[in-house]
């Protein structure tokens, strides 16, 4: 993907949370600006990507970027989500444990399924699946070689019942949104009464993110990520559709020491270059640990 972008691909928008057009520029990273809304504190990327822009971000190049093995190419992506299948699972599982404690068994909707892996993991707790995927690469591998009932529509094009779900999963989605409060509005409408969605979404407010600055992961993906909640922020977002927030909780993965250690090397080089020579002669590269930097979150909130 070039790293310039025509001017004429960038669109103004308001704050999606309350609507105002006051903002503050908090910081700019490769020619686009992340602002902070003067009436809400929601931070989002304005001037933004339009949506048709956007949705060509992720093609089969997303789910294997070279940044993530020390290239000089645009950070967004992931650097081989295929072969990191049962890293990630093991991380879906964790995540399965808590809903299955807040909600009953039965149908179950994942917005943004991508390659479908969650999906295989609800099934294997015995809910009734259904997926949602806009790129028609993950789309077409969760369709195809997985064979899982994915549709390649956003949520609001798919038009369920109102009423259909009794759990809504939407992880690592809601930051790419175009319009995050209409989808969590009709994700609302498609759950049942007492029906759970769980949100998973780097939290701007946590201690690394404040840290770090510029330099944290999260914000570097400006093409992709346009808007970048907190805690607040997404309560205010979530109560002000009609769901009560049960839990959150910080949302670390699982990771081999290796795969670990290539993500190290985009902070501190120098540092990780030592980790990865002590794990390669200890014979801990193919070990898995799980990893969490508490700079994301797991939300969960029912519907009234």
């Amino acid at each position: 993907m070039a790293k310039t972008v025509p001017k004429d691909d960038f669109k103004r928008v308001r704050c999606n949370l309350c609507r105002a057009d006051s903002s503050r520029t908090a910081m700019r990273i490769d020619g686009f600006s992340i602002v902070q809304c003067g009436k809400c504190g929601l931070k989002y990327v304005n001037p933004r990507l339009k949506e048709g822009v956007l949705h060509r971000i992720y093609d089969e190049e997303y789910y294997r970027n070279t940044a993530f093995r020390g290239s000089d190419a645009v950070f967004y992506g992931y650097g081989e989500y295929l072969k990191d299948e049962q890293d990630i699972k093991a991380t879906f599982r964790r995540r399965m444990d808590v809903i299955g404690r807040l909600v009953r068994k039965g149908n179950l909707l994942d917005v943004g399924c991508a390659t479908g892996f969650f999906l295989e993991v609800a099934k294997e707790r015995g809910w009734k699946v259904q997926g949602l995927e806009l790129s028609r690469f993950a789309y077409g591998y969760a369709k195809r070689k997985r064979n899982l009932p994915v549709i390649n529509r956003t949520l609001e094009q798919a038009n369920f019942r109102e009423g259909t779900f009794d759990a809504v999963t939407i992880f690592d989605v809601i930051e790419h949104l175009p319009d995050p409060k209409r989808t969590v509005a009709e994700i609302h409408r498609v759950l049942r009464k007492g029906g759970i969605v769980a949100i998973t979404t780097p939290d701007i407010g946590s201690l690394v993110a404040r840290l770090l600055g510029k330099r944290w992961e999260e914000v570097r993906r400006v093409r992709e990520h346009i808007y970048f909640f907190s805690e607040e922020t997404l309560r205010k977002m979530l109560e002000s559709v009609g769901f009560e927030v049960l839990k959150v909780e910080t949302a670390g993965r699982y990771f081999s020491v290796k795969s670990a250690v290539e993500r190290g090397k985009l902070y501190s080089r120098p540092v990780f270059s030592v980790v990865e020579a002590l794990a390669k002669a200890f014979g801990l590269m193919g070990r898995k640990v799980y990893v969490d930097p508490r700079y994301k979150m797991t939300i969960y909130a029912r519907k009234k």
